[in-house]
């Protein structure tokens, strides 16, 4: 095999390792958070340090969403460290993006609601 399909061989498997792993952990956090939801009434008088059930569920899906941004951040790291410039561009593009899409639909005036 050349260094290029070995370096592509080693790519996939850094990415494949962030979706598995981040995956696992998302799933983690749900779980703790609906056995905390599940067990509110139960720790009444420990509940006011601990974080809501509904918060950290809330969390965890958040974990999951942001898998797809990580694995992007990820890759502009490689492929700037690779001086591949124009995929780090595109990548860069996209991240520039998704970021402008989440900071405008948090923070644009909802009009008519």
């Amino acid at each position: 095999m050349n260094t290029a399909a070995l370096e592509t061989k080693r790519l996939e498997g850094m990415l494949a390792s962030l979706f598995h792993h981040g995956t696992w952990f998302s799933s983690a956090v749900i779980t703790v958070g609906l056995a905390l939801k599940l067990m509110d009434g139960h720790l009444a008088a420990t509940a006011s340090r601990l974080p809501s059930g509904t918060s950290v569920v809330t969390a965890g899906i958040a974990l999951f969403i942001m898998l797809p941004v990580l694995r992007l951040a990820m890759m502009l790291f490689i492929f700037l460290r690779e001086r591949d410039y124009m995929f780090s561009a595109i990548t860069a593009t996209v991240l520039t993006i998704i970021v402008l899409g989440t900071v405008l639909g948090l923070y644009w005036p909802i009009h008519g609601a």
